[in-house]
This record gives C-alpha cells, structure tokens and sequence, in this order.
C-alpha cells in the first residue's frame, strides 16, 4: 500500500469510528416524562405580617421531557387558619437547578396572595429531585384589609407516582 493509500485508509477509518461514537453517544440529559407528586419537606411558612406554618401539602401534575411543569392539583393543611390553593393550573419548571411556578396563587382568611415563584433545586434531571423556595414575595391580588403582600418559604420533594 502506498503511503497516500495508508493515510487514506487511516482517515477514512478514523472518521467512521468518530462517527460510530457520536451516534451511540448517550443523548442530553432530559426529565423522565410524566406525572409528578411533589411532597412538601418539614414546613411551610406563609408570612404576611402574622406567620402560618403549615405542616403537610402536595403538588401533583406532570413534567414533559424538557422538565416544564403543569401543576393540576395542590393542597395545603396544617395551617391553624384554612389556606387554598387557587388558579390552577400553575406552570412552572425545573430547569439547571432552579424550579419556579408560575401563577402561583392561595388564599386565606379573606386574602388572596400570587404571582411567579422561584427557587433552586439538587437531585440533577431525575427524580427526586429537592426544590427549595425561600422567602419568595408573592403580592395580594384581592382582599380588603389585607397586606399588600406575602413571602412563601417552603421545600418539596418531587417523584413521580
């Protein structure tokens, strides 16, 4: 073999194997599509002037592969006072270590608290994954004599069913 046709030989070999490793190469990280129950951890703080703690909520709804969040069902208790969730569905995302809802929105005694949410999250792109919320400002959106807002301060672990 001439030395043109060895080259030739070590090219066209080398890029067959290269194309053979990136074609079999594991594909981007993505979340296991599908439905999601997200288990609140210790307690959930609702602060607007007078503390709530809340001891037991639940989030459920799916995630799509891309780690978009649907939320269709939420509960809230333990509270001291009754504490609804409202406007759902909420969407949100868990995305390179932050989770956010948006359209977050409750109600309690009178006053109604919402907006968008946000927070970090450990675990990676598969569940569970832990997602923390701290001291997140949410502004009254109906209510006489209520605050003008509220913080939110919580964290759930999320798994699918």
């Amino acid at each position: 073999m001439s030395r043109i046709s060895k080259k030739a030989a070590f090219l066209s070999t080398t890029a067959a194997a290269a194309l053979t490793v990136a074609m079999t190469a594991t594909p981007a990280l993505a979340w296991p599509a599908g439905s999601f129950t997200a288990t609140l951890d210790g307690d959930m703080v609702i602060d607007a002037g007078i503390a709530a703690t809340c001891t037991d909520s639940t989030l459920s709804g799916s995630v799509a592969a891309d780690g978009t969040l649907t939320v269709t069902n939420a509960s809230v208790s333990g509270c001291g006072v009754t504490v609804t969730p409202v406007g759902l569905p909420w969407s949100g995302s868990l995305s390179n270590g932050v989770a956010s809802f948006n359209g977050f929105k409750m109600s309690a005694i009178g006053c109604t608290f919402g907006g968008n949410i946000s927070g970090s999250y450990s675990g990676g792109e598969t569940f569970p994954v832990t997602a923390a919320f701290t001291e997140q400002t949410v502004n009254r959106t109906s209510g006489f004599f209520c605050p003008s807002s509220a913080t939110i301060t919580a964290s759930y672990t999320f798994a699918q069913p």
